[in-house]
């Protein structure tokens, strides 16, 4: 039953679409280094945060130390669940169609990518010669919050 008036009109017709986007950071990449725990997956433990991401303790600081280029590698080249941060945004659009007379429509439409202005941020540091060694520094170039209004005439 088609409905007429002007509420109909104010607030009847609206389409609304939501999207969520999720991807697990990727795994953090390790050079050849020297680590003096006994488990590798210790790295994991711990609270994340931006001055800590991941345990950095136990790891050889000193560059004059390090391993040479003849050194064989024993540290691995990745350690499961050990990831830079995700992404984790939603994304919304709102449409509605106004009749303009009997041929032509005018429609509005909104669109928020990534509405709850999340920031992602970039991997920590992996150099433990660094000051910043397990620390986050920057953002990635992912977009903060973007909103477009558009309108159109169709005839």
């Amino acid at each position: 039953m088609l409905q007429r008036g002007p509420l109909s009109w104010i607030a009847g017709g609206w389409q609304l679409g939501v999207t969520h986007e999720f991807q697990p950071g990727p795994l953090l990449g390790w050079g050849n280094l020297f680590y003096y725990g006994s488990d590798p997956a210790q790295t994991k433990q711990g609270e994340r945060a931006l001055a800590r991401w991941f345990n950095a303790d136990n790891f050889e600081r000193s560059a004059s130390k390090g391993p040479a280029e003849f050194h064989r590698r024993v540290f691995p080249t990745q350690i499961g669940g050990l990831r830079a941060d995700k992404t984790s945004q939603w994304n919304v659009n709102v449409l509605r169609e106004f009749p303009l007379g009997d041929r032509a429509r005018l429609q509005l439409r909104l669109d928020a990518l990534n509405l709850q202005n999340r920031s992602q941020f970039a991997g920590p540091d992996t150099n433990p010669y660094s000051t910043n060694f397990g620390r986050i520094t920057s953002q990635t170039a992912t977009h903060n919050r973007f909103i477009q209004i558009q309108g159109r005439i169709r005839f």
